[in-house]
């Protein structure tokens, strides 16, 4: 038989909300482990960059659409693939130039976000003193 470690974590909540089976305001969670030579915190730690990296797996699935694969040939697929990834980065990439910009902004930000807050934005064009002017609504100060 093997033989494996239980490492359990206890973090308080940040709402100090008691549970009801425990009497407690604190998050348990466990992690199954059959590294015996990391401490309880580098265990804990490895296991949240996991999650991280899940986190951004659920961005391109989402957001760039891995989630449905647009060819029925590897070759083909790798391709998009590797370029949607490439688009990720640079998206990335713009939303933090962009953030530092505009306050509205933030670099957590999910692409539909930034287009519904950044792209596109309500105006109409007035017609006054011969001129024609664009009204933009909302509190955004674009500079031309």
């Amino acid at each position: 038989l093997k033989t494996y470690r239980l490492v359990v974590t206890k973090i308080e909540r940040d709402d100090k909300q008691v549970n009801m089976f425990t009497n407690e305001a604190y998050l348990y969670s466990a992690i199954l482990t059959n590294d015996y030579e990391k401490t309880k915190n580098e265990v804990a730690g490895f296991y949240n960059q996991r999650g991280a990296i899940e986190r951004e797996f659920d961005v391109l699935k989402n957001d760039f659409g891995w989630n449905n694969l647009p060819f029925s040939k590897l070759e083909q697929n790798t391709v998009f693939l590797i370029f949607t990834s490439i688009c990720r980065n640079l998206y990335h990439y713009i939303i933090t130039l962009f953030s530092k910009k505009f306050k509205g902004l933030k670099t957590s930000f999910r692409i539909k976000k930034f287009i519904f807050r950044f792209i596109t934005i309500p105006a109409k064009w007035i017609r006054t003193s011969r001129q024609q002017k664009l009204r933009v609504y909302g509190n955004l100060h674009f500079k031309t």
